[in-house]
């Protein structure tokens, strides 16, 4: 048993460093996740005004359809870019817009996951960066190495911090992107709906 034991002891000592690494790569990801998404909210003022705007206009019915998606078309980013880009000139053909708006559900499914990955895998990354040093710690405190003890409980307690604070800032970014792209889908499919059936009225 006591082979088996050094080996698991020497299994958990070696995967120390790849945790940390491991931790290290998720909070740079994390960062640059939280860099984007303050760009995105920068951004987001100007989409859901003029997103609303189209909105307001295809409940009215009053505006010709093509000065509908021509607003539409001239939103610079988010959803409603991603959405005219791939329909382009063929806004009146319900197979076209139908097909826009399942591959945006499928890059918004992606782009949450990314977030949901974060969030489940740092707190698990952290817990072994936890545990990990104790192993070492204690066995400094059986020997009176109090500097080793101390050292490897910094580590300890600091991969845990690290791997909640980039569970917590992936988990709200993605909370707040989910809500986001909700309702951004929910009116874009309503306006390419009453586009739609507008033009089959006149046809």
């Amino acid at each position: 048993m006591a082979v088996f034991n050094n080996m698991l002891y020497a299994i958990s000592n070696a995967l120390l460093a790849p945790v940390i690494i491991a931790l290290l790569i998720l909070l740079g990801w994390t960062l640059i996740l939280l860099g984007g998404f303050l760009k995105e909210m920068w951004e987001r003022r100007v989409l859901r005004f003029e997103l609303s705007r189209c909105v307001v206009l295809a409940k009215q019915g009053k505006v010709p359809t093509i000065e509908i998606w021509e607003k539409l078309s001239q939103i610079p980013s988010g959803l409603p870019r991603r959405f005219t880009l791939f329909v382009e000139d063929k806004f009146s053909d319900e197979k076209i817009t139908t097909q826009a708006l399942a591959q945006m559900e499928n890059d918004v499914a992606d782009a949450v996951a990314k977030h949901s990955f974060i969030t489940r895998i740092s707190p698990i990354l952290g817990l072994m960066g936890t545990l990990i040093p104790l192993g070492p710690a204690l066995s400094g405190l059986a020997n009176g190495n109090m500097q080793e003890l101390a050292g490897n409980l910094i580590v300890a307690f600091t991969a845990t911090v690290v791997g909640l604070l980039i569970s917590g800032l992936a988990y709200g970014i993605g909370l707040a992107r989910r809500a986001w792209y909700s309702r951004d889908l929910n009116d874009i499919e309503f306006i390419s709906n009453q586009i739609v059936v507008r033009e089959k009225d006149y046809a």
